[in-house]
């Protein structure tokens, strides 16, 4: 019995862990993306990213870090 409580509570603790997402903009503060435009799919990206002087290759599609269940372009910074 011990072992089942011990195999649910480390079942649940990572869960947690795996699908946690940010909710608020500080936790995306340091990230190397420029934020942009609304999008559903990757391909949505780049054409926001290279209007902006970044490569269309370089890009996400990502949960909105000011929204939840928005997701944006993520426009790849770093170098």
């Amino acid at each position: 019995m011990a072992s089942s409580k011990l195999l649910l509570v480390s079942l649940l603790i990572l869960s947690l862990v795996l699908f946690a997402q940010p909710t608020e903009m500080e936790d995306y503060l340091g990230s190397d993306c420029d934020f942009t435009g609304p999008c559903k799919t990757r391909q949505d990206c780049a054409k926001p990213c290279s209007d902006r002087g970044y490569s269309p290759t370089a890009v996400l599609c990502v949960p909105s870090p000011t929204y939840r269940g928005d997701r944006v372009c993520c426009c790849i910074t770093a170098d």
